[in-house]
């Protein structure tokens, strides 16, 4: 065999050589020929991703135009919100929507639109599920494009809620305290927009707790933590409250202990429970729903506030002092006289009445040498003559059977200067229909009626309508109240079924002086402690005349039972509540006439009676008695001022804690039998607070009253729309329900 090294030396044959040739060319074309199917596979690998990412990128822009017009009806929809503050959404509202401006992008179509009739409906998801809504549907329409021709559109479909607030048991705007001594049981939803705090040794909560912020089972004026706080499951067992949003912080881990231990019944940021929004618009205070009419006040504000939505509104200018008979008389006794005759000038001091001594005032040039000659006639018959030169004035008694005064007045020609000389009669008539004349200082008090309504007259406004001065001492604020009574029964006597006289919202306004310097002797010694402390006070209410709202930004006290015979919607709102029950009397609870007596001149601005102060320094509360009351309340509360564990707050109790849920109805009286029993204050209704009061600002301590055993429900006539008291204001909430593509 021959090696490779020989062989290599060895010439081939031509026909060997021709073959191999041949081969070696169909090596390079085949060569040549997968080359080039490299090269094509190469070129269809480079097209194929270079179309990948040419799709890729279309991809892209198509996707963030997408979001873009998703990220446009959810602008719509948070735009609702803020127009549903008020709790209604308006053709125009929704015509001043407009797009969010995002960067690259032109909303080239943008719009809002209702979808139906709005309707009452049962909520079925999410925290408020089981209320009750008025829900309008709205649709919104997004299309944008940006500069690449990329174009999307997305059809939004929500759902607006108008939730009337009184279907909460419980509402508070700030932080929720509920830490009571006596037992309190609590039917109905309970829902805070702050922190609530529970820590109580016998508290029992029936329904859902809400919170878009925390759940603290703890004291937030000082550390108590006490497990007496007990909250049913959906199939209504009571379970003990002992974990909350400090011990389990994290959402996931907080949601499945709620949802273990109470069916998820208590909710809170971990739920992602949004906060509820008062019926204001945007940058108007809660505060707004109880003042009173303003003429800047824009729509909105129109739309919401009690003031605007009363059907009777009382004014009570304190500014305007005048004898009661003045205020309260369908034909007060005048100082004006009724009739002149000729020319005359004059003008009585006091109102002219039968049987007292009153003061004349010649006017004119009177006191410029000129003379009169003045007759006094009283039915005709002569009783009074005199001569005037510089004085100018004279007193004269009219006869307490006189029905007609006639003032004859004949000045002397030769020495009137300028113009013509007083001659001429002078009348006063019916004189003896006006009766016993009070000089009592009252304040004037008119009444407003929306267009078609009976206004009351004088006699009857101040027979519902009464004006007491220094009527109690409110041991809470340390003050003695000057207090409109609103005597409900007879407002139900003047009413007496007449639907033009019924009155379904009164609202009550104050003008106040911006200081008493204006106010007579008399005035002042009306008011022992120097003071103006105004306060409406609903009185002998135990049965309404209709359905009934009654509404001020001042401080509104209940006395004795309310609503609690043939009960009716009702509702209360003011700047605080305070009720005084059945056995309450104002003469236990004031100064004694002797002191008053004794006060008479002794006051004037900033200088109020010694006797009253020695009288406030011994005041004591005094016994109870079982009272019910059925109204929603609005109204102010009185907060802590900080959380004791957070840093720089100094915590505290008495004077610090700022009274808690078990407190927002306030009380002052020892509630105890004499035997040392507890005695019970019923309520039924639902508790709402949305702001501070700014009126009814005295702290807790337990040195003014001895609480009641507390038997509160929510009052469950108002889940039926048809039975919520008039004028009940609105919470908005909106739910997006669905989403497509629409181009």
């Amino acid at each position: 065999m021959e090696t490779p090294e020989r062989m290599q030396g060895l010439k081939r044959p031509l026909g060997l050589r021709a073959r191999l040739g041949d081969q070696n060319g169909l090596a390079l074309v085949a060569t040549i020929l997968v080359l080039a199917l490299v090269a094509a596979l190469a070129v269809t690998a480079i097209n194929g991703a270079m179309t990948s990412l040419r799709t890729t990128g279309f991809a892209y822009r198509d996707a963030r135009a997408f979001y873009a017009s998703e990220a446009g009806g959810e602008y719509a929809l948070a735009q609702i919100r803020i127009a549903l503050r008020d709790g209604f959404l308006s053709d125009e509202e929704l015509a001043n929507l407009h797009p969010p401006e995002i960067e690259g992008f032109n909303f080239d179509s943008f719009t809002v639109w209702k979808q139906g009739e709005p309707t009452v409906e049962t909520i079925t998801d999410g925290p408020y599920a089981g209320l009750y809504s008025l829900t309008q549907g709205v649709e919104v329409y997004a299309r944008v494009e940006d500069p690449d021709g990329n174009v999307s559109a997305v059809l939004l479909k929500a759902k607006a809620q108008a939730i009337p607030i009184f279907q909460f048991g419980v509402f508070f705007e700030e932080d929720l305290e509920a830490t009571n001594g006596p037992p309190m049981e609590f039917v109905g939803r309970v829902h805070s927009n702050g922190k609530i705090y529970l820590s109580s040794k016998n508290a029992w909560y029936r329904e859902v707790i809400t919170t878009p912020n925390q759940v603290i089972h703890n004291r937030k004026d000082h550390h108590e933590v006490y497990d007496g706080v007990y909250i049913n499951d959906a199939e209504g067992n009571e379970v003990q409250l002992d974990f909350d949003s400090r011990t389990i912080p994290g959402p996931e881990a907080f949601k499945a202990e709620s949802c273990e231990k109470f069916d998820c019944r208590l909710q809170t940021d971990a739920f992602e429970v949004d906060s509820l929004s008062l019926p204001l618009p945007e940058g108007v205070p809660p505060y707004e729903l109880v003042r009173p009419r303003e003429e800047s006040d824009g729509d909105a504000e129109r739309q919401v506030k009690y003031a605007w939505n009363a059907d009777m509104y009382v004014t009570v200018d304190l500014s305007d002092i005048r004898g009661k008979s003045d205020v309260c008389s369908a034909n007060p006794p005048s100082t004006e006289p009724d009739e002149v005759v000729g020319y005359v000038e004059i003008v009585a001091l006091q109102p002219v009445v039968p049987g007292e001594k009153i003061i004349f005032k010649i006017g004119g040039s009177c006191g410029d040498d000129s003379e009169y000659n003045v007759t006094v006639k009283a039915d005709g018959v002569t009783i009074y003559s005199t001569e005037l030169d510089e004085s100018c004035t004279f007193s004269v008694t009219i006869p307490s059977d006189a029905d007609k005064i006639e003032i004859i007045v004949n000045g002397d020609e030769e020495i009137e200067e300028e113009g013509e000389p007083m001659n001429g009669s002078a009348f006063w008539y019916g004189l003896q229909s006006l009766g016993t004349y009070d000089p009592t200082p009252w304040p004037d008090i008119s009444v407003e009626r929306t267009a078609g309504l009976e206004v009351p007259g004088d006699v009857e406004i101040c027979d519902i309508f009464r004006w007491k001065w220094s009527a109690f001492y409110d041991g809470r604020e340390q003050e003695l109240k000057d207090v409109l009574d609103i005597d409900i029964n007879q407002l139900g006597t003047w009413v007496g079924g007449d639907s033009a006289r019924a009155s379904r919202v009164i609202y009550v306004g104050f003008v106040v002086p911006g200081s008493l310097g204006g106010y007579s002797t008399e005035t002042f010694d009306q008011i022992i402690d120097a003071t103006l402390d105004p306060a409406i006070r609903l009185v002998n209410g135990k049965s309404l005349p209709n359905e009934l709202t009654v509404a001020t930004e001042w401080p509104l006290y209940v006395r004795g039972d309310y609503n609690s015979v043939f009960k009716r919607p009702a509702s209360l709102a003011s700047d605080g509540i305070t009720i005084l029950s059945s056995d309450w009397d104002d003469d236990e609870n004031r100064p004694q006439d002797d002191d008053f007596d004794e006060c008479k001149g002794t006051v004037s601005v900033g200088s109020p009676c010694y006797k009253y102060e020695d009288w406030a320094n011994d005041w004591g509360y005094h016994n109870a008695e079982e009272t019910t009351v059925n109204a929603a309340i609005l109204a102010g509360h009185w907060p802590t001022p900080c959380d004791h564990a957070e840093s720089g707050c100094p915590g505290g109790y008495d004077d610090f804690y700022g009274g808690g849920i078990e407190n927002f109805p306030r009380f002052l009286e020892r509630w105890r039998d004499s035997g040392g029993n507890k005695v019970v204050f019923h309520y039924a209704g639902a508790l709402i607070s949305p702001f501070t009061s700014q009126k009814t600002t005295g702290t807790w301590n337990g040195t003014y009253y001895v609480p009641p055993q507390r038997d509160w429900s929510f009052d469950t006539d108002f889940r039926d729309p048809q039975l919520l008291p008039p004028a009940t204001p609105n919470v908005g909430n909106v739910l997006r329900t669905g989403m497509r593509e629409a181009l």
